[in-house]
């Protein structure tokens, strides 16, 4: 009991969450038609063999640990002191702990006189107590004063080291904390999963220190991919279940790396694997970025960009899509790829719940849906409602072909003379001519004249004062062909 006494450690896992996924994206607008969930899915992720995790390295740190010098016998601690360390244990031990209790009877004693043994039961004790009220400067210090000893065992020396180099880690001192792991890691051939992982989060987030090199940052994530990779391969080997977040984690190092291939890979299995909203938006995000790549055939671009709308629509379908921004963004992509009807339905239905602001930018692709799916009526309310809201008269215009579409030209006339008065457009000559069309084709001839005369006076080449002068002299023409018929039908 004495021996477990002065040798039991445990050893908490101290760290801080450093592992942390970045979204990747900007929705991009693209073309084709969607393609099934199947064209999606079967993607499969294979640990790579690495260097850290090779064969060699490995015989490597089992050469190291069987070489250790063989250590002393293990003195025993003195009756009195002895006595001392299992009372301060037992109350430790008791449930629950007696903590106060245990470090009273232990900083009352003078160390100064004890032996190495009894040194090393009495920094254990005084290391669970820190570590109990979560002193984790305290901890630190007994940690360090038990490595100080030459005679320990190599599984207590071992235990200390690593826990040393994870609290040196989390409180910032990354080299010093490093130091240690590495200490540490030299003399395990088989190192476990979870301390893979908190390799992984050590070049991680030793990458992403402030100041570092491109060079160094590249270095250190390719260190995290590779521990990362060796914890998936360990787990599958061991039949465990592989984590989620280590896949999201490879993405984030393979897009800082600039790896977009691999970054694509692992977007793919998160969305299938996980299905989740934020995996299908960003692998949306991602293909989108993907098919932006310069060196692309047109057929590649073709591909990831119906990719791109494909996993779009699949957080739609399963009704994951939850905010105006996202259902906007799911009206465009349906407009892009030539699904008119079901853009109108998204952006109406989102305005209409209140999901989407009913301001310029969403009106105009409301209307711009609805024309797209040749349904000019239910066009007019969005286009006008926009063409008030706008700086410009640019929608008027808009506004009055869809008018003149529906055959109604006293309106298409009103929406012009809208336009020109709101000012900004680019052609007003044009516009003109148009109004005056509208009025020729209600037999205003009065009007016509006006609109046509105004193209004149603002017109910016000589092809459309042209136009406007033909077009004054076929309002005569036409006026006296239309009084001549009422004049014969009469």
């Amino acid at each position: 009991m004495l021996e477990r006494a002065i040798y039991m450690l445990k050893v908490e896992k101290v760290s801080k969450t450093l592992m942390t996924a970045t979204a990747v994206a900007t929705l991009m607008l693209a073309t084709a038609s969607v393609p099934g969930l199947a064209e999606l899915t079967g993607h499969t992720v294979i640990a790579q063999q690495l260097g850290v995790s090779s064969q060699a390295e490995a015989d490597r740190r089992a050469a190291a640990r069987a070489a250790r010098p063989k250590l002393s016998s293990v003195q025993s601690p003195r009756e009195r002191q002895g006595k001392i360390l299992v009372r301060a244990q037992e109350m430790l031990s008791a449930e629950p702990p007696r903590v106060a209790e245990a470090k009273e009877i232990l900083v009352d004693q003078d160390i100064g006189r004890w032996i190495e043994p009894e040194l090393v039961g009495y920094h254990q004790i005084m290391a669970s107590v820190s570590q109990t009220e979560g002193n984790m400067d305290g901890l630190l210090e007994h940690y360090k004063e038990l490595l100080k000893f030459k005679n320990i065992p190599y599984s207590l020396r071992d235990q200390v080291t690593y826990a040393v180099g994870q609290i040196e880690f989390s409180n910032d001192n990354r080299e010093e904390g490093k130091k240690y792991l590495y200490e540490w890691l030299q003399y395990q051939p088989t190192p476990n999963i979870s301390h893979l992982e908190f390799f992984t989060n050590v070049h991680f987030a030793i990458g992403q220190s402030e100041g570092i090199s491109a060079e160094d940052a590249a270095f250190n994530y390719r260190l995290a991919i590779e521990y990362l990779n060796w914890a998936i391969r360990k787990t599958k080997e061991e039949g465990k279940q592989d984590k989620e977040n280590w896949y999201a984690v490879l993405r984030t190092l393979h897009s800082a790396l600039e790896e977009q291939d691999k970054v694509l890979e692992y977007a793919e299995l998160l969305a299938t694997r996980w299905p989740k909203k934020e995996y299908w938006l960003q692998l949306s995000g991602i293909y989108g970025q993907s098919a932006s790549e310069p060196v692309l055939t047109p057929q590649q671009i073709a591909v990831l960009e119906k990719k791109q709308f494909a996993a779009y629509e699949l957080a739609h379908r399963q009704n994951l899509l939850d905010n105006g921004r996202e259902m906007e963004s799911m009206s465009q992509l349906y407009l892009y790829h030539e699904s008119p009807y079901q853009s109108s339905k998204v952006i109406t239905s989102a305005i209409d719940q209140g999901i989407s602001e009913k301001n310029l930018r969403n009106l105009q692709l409301q209307a711009n849906a609805f024309i797209a799916g040749k349904d000019y009526e239910k066009a007019v309310d969005p286009m006008k409602t926009a063409a008030e809201l706008s700086e410009d008269g640019d929608n008027y215009m808009r506004l009055a072909n869809i008018y003149l579409t529906l055959d109604k030209y006293e309106e298409a006339a009103a929406a012009i003379e809208s336009a020109l008065n709101k000012g900004g457009l680019r052609r007003p000559d044009q516009s003109s001519i148009l109004q005056g069309q509208a009025y020729l084709a209600l037999e205003n001839f009065a009007k016509a004249r006006d609109s046509f005369r105004a193209a004149i006076n603002t017109a910016d080449d000589e092809r459309t004062e042209k136009i406007a002068r033909d077009m004054l002299r076929y309002v005569d023409s036409e006026e006296k062909r239309i009084a001549d018929i009422r004049e014969y039908l009469s």
